[in-house]
């Protein structure tokens, strides 16, 4: 097994990804954005993160993706601390989808796109077309293989990422808004994905403004008030009074 994937699968840690007084200030920003932010990430875990907009959710989860440095505080995955990890190794053990699919989306072909991820890891030519195709039949994009990204309708595009990260199969995924972009039909695709997710026991972090979304699929919700998680603020067992 390449060395990216093998740190993403040996700790039996109980804990996935830890946050430590994380704060965050912005280059030339007067203050933080983030204060303190302290939390734990379950493995096999499901937490949704709501809060208003401008709350810094976006940015906090950059940060637990390890694509932005806090300002002080530290992020660990199974116990290391995440700014120690290769970019492969990272990629192995972390996956993110954007609000925007088209800002993680850099092939003209959509199998391109989707076997990238797997090329970077080293794996064998066998294993990344297995893997390849068994995410595109599972993301429902078999009839657009050759097609650019960039030309299919926001839903597709959406799904290309999905099926992306779900070539990869990375123990913790990072969602920014998930659910949208998507038609019903689209959802129902999008959300079988998600149930083979937690079948192999992925841990999951999404942000959401969905509460209907979140109620069906998050045991924790998170509310950020103003860069900062008070107790008050964690919420067991998705209650139906979910704020987005």
């Amino acid at each position: 097994m390449p060395a990216g994937m093998a740190i993403a699968r040996r700790s039996a840690n109980p804990i996935m990804l830890t946050l430590n007084q994380v704060a965050y200030r912005w280059p030339d920003a007067a203050a933080d954005c983030l204060h303190a932010i302290s939390l734990e990430l379950q493995d096999g875990e499901w937490l949704a993160l709501t809060g208003d907009n401008g709350a810094g959710k976006s940015t906090l989860l950059r940060i637990m993706a390890g694509l932005l440095s806090p300002t002080s505080g530290s992020v660990t995955l199974n116990g290391e601390p995440i700014a120690q990890l290769k970019n492969r190794q990272r990629a192995a053990a972390i996956g993110v989808l954007f609000q925007e699919a088209e800002n993680q989306i850099f092939h003209s072909n959509v199998a391109q796109e989707v076997a990238f991820g797997l090329k970077l890891q080293r794996l064998s030519a066998e294993d990344i077309s297995r893997r390849t195709q068994a995410a595109l039949r599972l993301c429902q994009l078999t009839d657009v293989t050759e097609a650019h990204p960039l030309d299919l309708h926001a839903a597709q595009r959406r799904m290309v990422a999905v099926a992306s990260l779900e070539a990869m199969a990375p123990p913790v995924l990072l969602l920014d808004e998930p659910s949208r972009d998507f038609d019903a039909h689209w959802l129902t695709v999008f959300e079988h994905w998600l149930a083979t997710c937690r079948a192999r026991g992925t841990s999951v972090v999404a942000i959401s403004h969905d509460a209907a979304f979140t109620r069906r699929h998050f045991s924790r919700v998170v509310r950020l008030h103003n860069g900062a998680i008070t107790p008050r603020n964690i919420i067991k067992d998705t209650p139906s009074d979910i704020r987005p």
